[in-house]
């Protein structure tokens, strides 16, 4: 099932972790519609700007989001959010476009480092409005901490 010009279902719903687990990470239909949503406003645009964008993540259901040690309100979880990259652009540059040209509800560029293809980008989209929020993930002492802004080496 085709979400987009570009983006098939299954790039959004793929899971390793599920599959090892025996997790069936199928949507339902508001979780199909979020996809539709994320994929159409995000994701593409990001393609035709960039080529391919590889997902890394995407619907993951509440049993394979708590397997995974996420929380409860991912917004993985409602189909919203994909962790994702552009091979021809750093993480770095895809978050800047994506900051400056497209409408979202939360942006994380995830644990940059000095090699460009270090980490990932979070991006999501909620229909029912989006905050715009733009933050960046480094580790701290071994935890995961958050700082506004786009921070990259």
């Amino acid at each position: 099932m085709k979400l987009s010009k570009n983006f098939s279902l299954k790039e959004l719903t793929r899971s390793q972790t599920a599959l090892r687990m025996g997790i069936k990470n199928d949507p339902s239909q508001e979780q199909l519609v979020n996809l539709a949503i994320l994929t159409n406003t995000i994701l593409q645009p990001c393609r035709e700007k960039f080529g391919t964008v590889a997902i890394n993540s995407g619907l993951r259901v509440l049993e394979l989001n708590r397997a995974i040690g996420s929380g409860d309100n991912s917004s993985h979880v409602k189909g919203e959010a994909a962790d994702f990259e552009a091979y021809s652009i750093s993480n770095a540059e895809l978050a800047v476009y994506i900051r400056d040209n497209l409408t979202f509800d939360q942006l994380i560029l995830e644990f940059p480092g000095p090699d460009p293809r270090d980490g990932w980008v979070h991006c999501s989209y909620n229909k029912m409005g989006n905050r715009g929020q733009v933050l960046t993930a480094i580790r701290n002492n071994g935890k995961t901490a958050y700082q506004e802004g786009l921070i990259h080496e």
